[in-house]
Protein backbone atom coordinates (compact mmCIF):
# COMPACT_ATOMS: atom_id res chain seq x y z
CA UNK A 1 0.00 0.00 0.00
CA UNK A 2 1.31 3.61 -1.23
CA UNK A 3 1.62 6.31 1.80
CA UNK A 4 -1.13 8.30 -0.54
CA UNK A 5 -3.24 5.53 -0.51
CA UNK A 6 -3.21 4.78 3.05
CA UNK A 7 -3.54 7.89 4.17
CA UNK A 8 -6.82 8.13 2.42
CA UNK A 9 -7.78 4.71 4.18
CA UNK A 10 -6.93 6.22 7.40
CA UNK A 11 -9.01 9.16 6.90
CA UNK A 12 -11.79 7.17 5.39
CA UNK A 13 -12.13 5.42 8.84
CA UNK A 14 -11.62 8.19 10.90
CA UNK A 15 -14.49 9.80 9.79
CA UNK A 16 -16.30 6.96 11.93
CA UNK A 17 -17.92 8.52 15.00
CA UNK A 18 -15.57 7.49 18.14
CA UNK A 19 -17.46 5.33 20.48
CA UNK A 20 -17.68 6.38 23.98
CA UNK A 21 -15.76 4.11 26.36
CA UNK A 22 -18.36 1.26 28.88
CA UNK A 23 -18.12 2.50 31.70
CA UNK A 24 -19.15 -1.33 33.01
CA UNK A 25 -16.64 -2.61 30.80
CA UNK A 26 -14.29 -2.71 33.05
CA UNK A 27 -15.28 -5.01 35.98
CA UNK A 28 -13.30 -8.11 34.74
CA UNK A 29 -10.05 -5.90 35.18
CA UNK A 30 -10.48 -3.72 38.09
CA UNK A 31 -8.31 -6.29 39.80
CA UNK A 32 -5.27 -7.67 39.69
CA UNK A 33 -6.06 -10.57 41.68
CA UNK A 34 -6.27 -14.37 40.49
CA UNK A 35 -9.59 -15.44 39.30
CA UNK A 36 -10.36 -19.12 39.76
CA UNK A 37 -12.45 -20.29 36.69
CA UNK A 38 -14.04 -23.70 35.49
CA UNK A 39 -14.80 -23.75 31.72
CA UNK A 40 -17.36 -27.29 30.87
CA UNK A 41 -16.89 -28.33 27.31
CA UNK A 42 -16.64 -30.84 24.62
CA UNK A 43 -13.07 -31.05 24.61
CA UNK A 44 -12.65 -33.72 21.62
CA UNK A 45 -13.94 -31.42 19.29
CA UNK A 46 -11.93 -28.01 20.19
CA UNK A 47 -8.89 -30.04 20.53
CA UNK A 48 -9.09 -31.59 17.36
CA UNK A 49 -10.14 -29.02 15.09
CA UNK A 50 -7.87 -26.04 15.73
CA UNK A 51 -5.53 -26.86 12.86
CA UNK A 52 -9.24 -26.65 10.46
CA UNK A 53 -9.03 -23.30 8.43
CA UNK A 54 -12.73 -23.19 9.28
CA UNK A 55 -12.45 -23.04 12.87
CA UNK A 56 -15.89 -23.61 14.47
CA UNK A 57 -17.28 -22.10 18.21
CA UNK A 58 -17.76 -24.95 20.82
CA UNK A 59 -20.12 -24.36 22.84
CA UNK A 60 -18.95 -24.33 26.71
CA UNK A 61 -19.93 -22.83 30.36
CA UNK A 62 -17.90 -20.62 32.26
CA UNK A 63 -18.43 -20.99 36.03
CA UNK A 64 -16.59 -19.10 39.01
CA UNK A 65 -17.63 -18.28 42.87
CA UNK A 66 -18.48 -14.78 43.39
CA UNK A 67 -18.50 -14.26 47.37
CA UNK A 68 -19.17 -18.20 48.36
CA UNK A 69 -21.92 -18.27 45.55
CA UNK A 70 -21.47 -20.10 42.16
CA UNK A 71 -21.97 -18.53 39.13
CA UNK A 72 -21.98 -20.20 35.72
CA UNK A 73 -22.55 -18.29 32.55
CA UNK A 74 -23.15 -19.62 28.62
CA UNK A 75 -20.12 -19.11 26.68
CA UNK A 76 -18.80 -19.87 23.35
CA UNK A 77 -14.97 -20.94 22.66
CA UNK A 78 -12.53 -21.17 19.45
CA UNK A 79 -9.02 -21.90 18.94
CA UNK A 80 -7.13 -18.86 18.20
CA UNK A 81 -3.25 -17.75 17.43
CA UNK A 82 -0.90 -19.11 14.41
CA UNK A 83 2.18 -21.41 16.34
CA UNK A 84 0.41 -21.87 19.41
CA UNK A 85 -3.04 -23.41 18.03
CA UNK A 86 -1.14 -25.94 15.50
CA UNK A 87 -0.98 -29.62 17.29
CA UNK A 88 2.30 -30.21 15.61
CA UNK A 89 3.55 -27.60 18.27
CA UNK A 90 1.03 -27.46 21.10
CA UNK A 91 -1.26 -29.88 23.45
CA UNK A 92 -3.69 -27.26 24.29
CA UNK A 93 -4.38 -23.71 21.50
CA UNK A 94 -5.11 -20.44 22.81
CA UNK A 95 -8.93 -19.47 22.68
CA UNK A 96 -11.59 -16.69 21.85
CA UNK A 97 -14.10 -16.58 24.36
CA UNK A 98 -17.34 -15.17 23.03
CA UNK A 99 -20.32 -14.13 25.57
CA UNK A 100 -23.49 -12.92 25.05
CA UNK A 101 -24.35 -9.19 26.53
CA UNK A 102 -27.64 -10.66 28.15
CA UNK A 103 -25.44 -13.88 29.10
CA UNK A 104 -22.77 -12.07 30.85
CA UNK A 105 -25.04 -9.43 32.79
CA UNK A 106 -24.53 -9.26 36.48
CA UNK A 107 -21.53 -11.03 36.19
CA UNK A 108 -17.44 -10.76 36.57
CA UNK A 109 -18.09 -10.96 31.84
CA UNK A 110 -20.45 -7.75 32.28
CA UNK A 111 -20.03 -4.89 29.15
CA UNK A 112 -17.73 -7.21 27.27
CA UNK A 113 -18.88 -9.75 24.37
CA UNK A 114 -14.95 -11.20 23.64
CA UNK A 115 -11.73 -12.11 25.34
CA UNK A 116 -8.99 -13.77 24.46
CA UNK A 117 -7.44 -16.69 26.88
CA UNK A 118 -3.88 -17.49 27.03
CA UNK A 119 -3.53 -21.21 28.43
CA UNK A 120 -0.39 -22.99 28.41
CA UNK A 121 0.55 -24.75 25.34
CA UNK A 122 1.57 -27.82 27.25
CA UNK A 123 -0.15 -28.07 30.65
CA UNK A 124 1.40 -31.17 32.10
CA UNK A 125 5.00 -29.61 31.73
CA UNK A 126 5.85 -26.72 34.50
CA UNK A 127 8.25 -25.11 32.18
CA UNK A 128 5.54 -24.16 29.87
CA UNK A 129 3.32 -23.10 32.89
CA UNK A 130 5.96 -20.59 33.76
CA UNK A 131 5.90 -19.56 30.48
CA UNK A 132 2.74 -18.21 30.60
CA UNK A 133 3.20 -16.10 34.00
CA UNK A 134 6.29 -14.82 32.79
CA UNK A 135 4.25 -13.20 29.44
CA UNK A 136 1.03 -12.39 31.73
CA UNK A 137 4.33 -10.40 33.46
CA UNK A 138 5.59 -8.81 30.46
CA UNK A 139 1.77 -7.73 29.64
CA UNK A 140 1.79 -6.32 32.92
CA UNK A 141 4.79 -4.34 32.80
CA UNK A 142 3.44 -2.96 29.37
CA UNK A 143 0.83 -1.57 31.19
CA UNK A 144 2.85 0.04 34.24
CA UNK A 145 4.78 2.00 30.89
CA UNK A 146 1.45 3.08 29.22
CA UNK A 147 -2.37 2.79 29.37
CA UNK A 148 -2.12 2.10 25.90
CA UNK A 149 -1.96 -1.18 26.67
CA UNK A 150 -3.76 -4.16 26.65
CA UNK A 151 -5.66 -5.03 30.20
CA UNK A 152 -5.07 -8.40 31.40
CA UNK A 153 -6.38 -10.58 34.26
CA UNK A 154 -4.77 -14.08 35.71
CA UNK A 155 -6.65 -17.00 35.41
CA UNK A 156 -6.19 -20.26 37.76
CA UNK A 157 -8.28 -22.84 34.88
CA UNK A 158 -9.79 -25.56 34.83
CA UNK A 159 -11.18 -27.28 31.52
CA UNK A 160 -13.60 -29.99 32.09
CA UNK A 161 -14.78 -32.43 29.43
CA UNK A 162 -18.60 -32.46 28.95
CA UNK A 163 -18.16 -36.18 26.95
CA UNK A 164 -15.74 -37.19 30.05
CA UNK A 165 -13.29 -38.54 27.52
CA UNK A 166 -10.44 -36.54 28.44
CA UNK A 167 -9.00 -35.92 31.98
CA UNK A 168 -9.69 -32.25 33.53
CA UNK A 169 -6.45 -29.99 32.88
CA UNK A 170 -5.72 -27.50 35.32
CA UNK A 171 -3.43 -24.81 34.12
CA UNK A 172 -2.71 -20.84 34.68
CA UNK A 173 -3.88 -18.55 32.17
CA UNK A 174 -4.89 -15.19 31.93
CA UNK A 175 -7.63 -13.02 30.30
CA UNK A 176 -6.86 -10.24 27.73
CA UNK A 177 -9.08 -7.62 26.36
CA UNK A 178 -10.00 -7.60 22.83
CA UNK A 179 -8.38 -4.14 20.32
CA UNK A 180 -12.04 -3.31 20.37
CA UNK A 181 -12.25 -2.72 23.83
CA UNK A 182 -8.69 -0.94 24.00
CA UNK A 183 -9.93 1.56 21.76
CA UNK A 184 -12.65 2.49 23.44
CA UNK A 185 -11.48 2.81 26.54
CA UNK A 186 -8.78 5.55 25.13
CA UNK A 187 -11.61 6.76 22.88
CA UNK A 188 -9.99 5.51 19.52
CA UNK A 189 -10.71 3.38 16.84
CA UNK A 190 -9.31 0.29 15.56
CA UNK A 191 -7.67 0.69 11.79
CA UNK A 192 -7.31 -2.75 10.25
CA UNK A 193 -5.25 -1.17 7.09
CA UNK A 194 -2.41 -3.33 6.94
CA UNK A 195 0.65 -1.13 4.91
CA UNK A 196 0.63 1.93 7.60
CA UNK A 197 4.30 3.40 7.89
CA UNK A 198 6.26 4.96 10.86
CA UNK A 199 5.40 8.46 9.48
CA UNK A 200 1.63 7.51 9.69
CA UNK A 201 2.07 7.24 13.34
CA UNK A 202 2.29 9.58 16.42
CA UNK A 203 6.13 9.99 17.05
CA UNK A 204 6.29 9.77 21.07
CA UNK A 205 4.02 6.36 21.30
CA UNK A 206 5.66 4.98 18.56
CA UNK A 207 8.87 5.53 20.25
CA UNK A 208 7.76 4.46 23.53
CA UNK A 209 6.33 0.55 22.02
CA UNK A 210 10.00 1.10 20.34
CA UNK A 211 12.04 1.09 23.60
CA UNK A 212 9.35 -1.62 25.02
CA UNK A 213 10.12 -4.38 22.26
CA UNK A 214 13.80 -3.86 22.82
CA UNK A 215 13.60 -3.90 26.42
CA UNK A 216 11.41 -7.31 26.55
CA UNK A 217 13.90 -8.68 23.51
CA UNK A 218 11.45 -9.06 20.74
CA UNK A 219 11.58 -9.02 17.03
CA UNK A 220 8.63 -10.41 16.36
CA UNK A 221 6.45 -7.46 15.53
CA UNK A 222 5.37 -5.17 12.30
CA UNK A 223 3.45 -2.28 12.05
CA UNK A 224 3.14 -2.38 8.77
CA UNK A 225 2.06 -6.27 8.79
CA UNK A 226 0.18 -6.01 11.69
CA UNK A 227 1.94 -8.84 13.45
CA UNK A 228 1.22 -8.44 17.40
CA UNK A 229 0.54 -4.91 16.68
CA UNK A 230 -2.66 -3.05 16.90
CA UNK A 231 -3.21 0.66 15.21
CA UNK A 232 -5.78 2.82 16.98
CA UNK A 233 -6.49 6.46 16.02
CA UNK A 234 -8.09 9.21 17.33
CA UNK A 235 -10.67 11.62 15.34
CA UNK A 236 -7.74 13.32 13.33
CA UNK A 237 -6.72 9.98 11.92
CA UNK A 238 -3.65 10.08 14.15
CA UNK A 239 -2.59 6.29 15.28
CA UNK A 240 -1.11 4.78 17.99
CA UNK A 241 0.66 1.57 17.88
CA UNK A 242 -0.59 -1.12 20.74
CA UNK A 243 1.88 -4.58 21.04
CA UNK A 244 0.99 -7.71 22.06
CA UNK A 245 1.74 -11.81 22.21
CA UNK A 246 4.98 -11.41 24.23
CA UNK A 247 5.65 -15.23 24.26
CA UNK A 248 8.86 -15.17 21.28
CA UNK A 249 10.59 -12.36 23.78
CA UNK A 250 14.07 -12.88 25.63
CA UNK A 251 11.88 -11.98 28.23
CA UNK A 252 10.21 -15.40 28.60
CA UNK A 253 12.91 -17.36 26.66
CA UNK A 254 10.69 -19.92 25.61
CA UNK A 255 12.34 -23.11 24.51
CA UNK A 256 10.58 -22.69 21.07
CA UNK A 257 10.81 -19.28 20.07
CA UNK A 258 13.95 -17.77 17.88
CA UNK A 259 14.41 -14.59 15.83
CA UNK A 260 14.16 -14.22 12.00
CA UNK A 261 16.92 -16.10 10.36
CA UNK A 262 17.60 -12.53 8.22
CA UNK A 263 18.06 -10.98 11.49
CA UNK A 264 21.77 -10.48 13.15
CA UNK A 265 20.62 -12.28 16.21
CA UNK A 266 20.80 -15.77 16.58
CA UNK A 267 18.70 -15.79 20.03
CA UNK A 268 15.85 -14.13 21.33
CA UNK A 269 18.18 -13.10 24.42
CA UNK A 270 19.85 -11.31 22.17
CA UNK A 271 18.47 -7.60 21.82
CA UNK A 272 18.16 -5.64 18.51
CA UNK A 273 16.61 -2.43 17.81
CA UNK A 274 13.88 -2.72 15.47
CA UNK A 275 12.01 0.61 15.98
CA UNK A 276 11.85 4.23 14.32
CA UNK A 277 14.78 6.57 14.48
CA UNK A 278 14.41 9.07 16.70
CA UNK A 279 15.73 12.51 17.46
CA UNK A 280 17.21 12.96 20.38
CA UNK A 281 14.42 14.61 22.49
CA UNK A 282 12.45 11.60 21.33
CA UNK A 283 15.08 9.30 22.82
CA UNK A 284 14.86 11.49 26.15
CA UNK A 285 11.40 11.58 26.62
CA UNK A 286 11.23 7.44 25.89
CA UNK A 287 13.83 6.57 28.40
CA UNK A 288 13.46 9.05 30.81
CA UNK A 289 9.59 7.42 31.06
CA UNK A 290 11.20 3.91 31.40
CA UNK A 291 13.46 5.33 34.24
CA UNK A 292 10.47 6.82 35.93
CA UNK A 293 8.31 3.87 35.82
CA UNK A 294 10.94 1.29 36.86
CA UNK A 295 9.74 0.67 40.31
CA UNK A 296 6.47 -0.09 38.89
CA UNK A 297 7.70 -2.69 36.41
CA UNK A 298 10.36 -4.01 39.18
CA UNK A 299 6.94 -4.23 41.10
CA UNK A 300 4.89 -7.10 38.48
CA UNK A 301 7.90 -9.53 39.84
CA UNK A 302 7.01 -9.22 43.61
CA UNK A 303 3.31 -9.33 42.87
CA UNK A 304 3.36 -12.38 40.85
CA UNK A 305 4.47 -15.35 43.80
CA UNK A 306 3.18 -18.05 41.53
CA UNK A 307 6.47 -17.12 39.35
CA UNK A 308 9.15 -19.99 40.34
CA UNK A 309 11.92 -17.95 41.89
CA UNK A 310 14.75 -18.87 38.87
CA UNK A 311 12.37 -17.97 36.48
CA UNK A 312 11.77 -14.43 38.15
CA UNK A 313 15.81 -13.96 38.59
CA UNK A 314 16.42 -14.31 34.94
CA UNK A 315 13.56 -12.21 33.90
CA UNK A 316 15.02 -9.80 36.29
CA UNK A 317 18.66 -9.99 34.92
CA UNK A 318 17.42 -9.77 31.51
CA UNK A 319 15.75 -6.64 32.41
CA UNK A 320 18.46 -5.39 34.71
CA UNK A 321 20.64 -5.94 31.14
CA UNK A 322 18.81 -2.93 29.81
CA UNK A 323 18.85 -0.61 32.70
CA UNK A 324 22.46 -0.75 33.26
CA UNK A 325 22.09 0.41 28.89
CA UNK A 326 20.89 3.08 29.93
CA UNK A 327 23.32 4.68 31.87
CA UNK A 328 25.06 5.40 28.86
CA UNK A 329 22.56 6.74 27.03
CA UNK A 330 24.97 8.13 24.15
CA UNK A 331 25.86 4.33 23.31
CA UNK A 332 22.64 3.46 23.61
CA UNK A 333 21.38 5.93 21.49
CA UNK A 334 24.36 5.64 18.62
CA UNK A 335 22.86 1.89 18.89
CA UNK A 336 19.77 2.23 18.72
CA UNK A 337 20.05 5.07 15.10
CA UNK A 338 22.37 2.47 13.60
CA UNK A 339 19.77 -0.75 13.96
CA UNK A 340 16.49 2.19 13.58
CA UNK A 341 14.15 1.32 10.28
CA UNK A 342 13.70 4.44 8.68
CA UNK A 343 10.90 3.68 7.08
CA UNK A 344 8.69 1.17 8.88
CA UNK A 345 9.14 -2.52 9.64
Amino acid sequence: MNARHHKTVIAAIAAITIVAPRAHAQRLFRTDSTLTVTITTDLGPLLKQRDSLELVKHPAVFSYDADGKPVSVRVRLRARGHFRRQAHNCDFPPLWLDVKSSDAKQTVLSGLNKLKITTSCRPKSAEYEQYILQEYAVYRAYAALTDASFRTRLLRITYRDTAGKVAPITTSGFFTEVAEDVANHLQRKVLPAKGARFADLQPEPLSLLSVFEYFIGNTDWSISGLHNIALLQDSTAEAIPVAFDFDWTGAVDARYAFPDKTLPIRSVTERLYRGNCMTPDQFKTAIDRFRSKRAAIDAVFTQLPQLAPDRAKSMKRFFDDFWKRTDDPRGLQKEFAGDCQRGGN
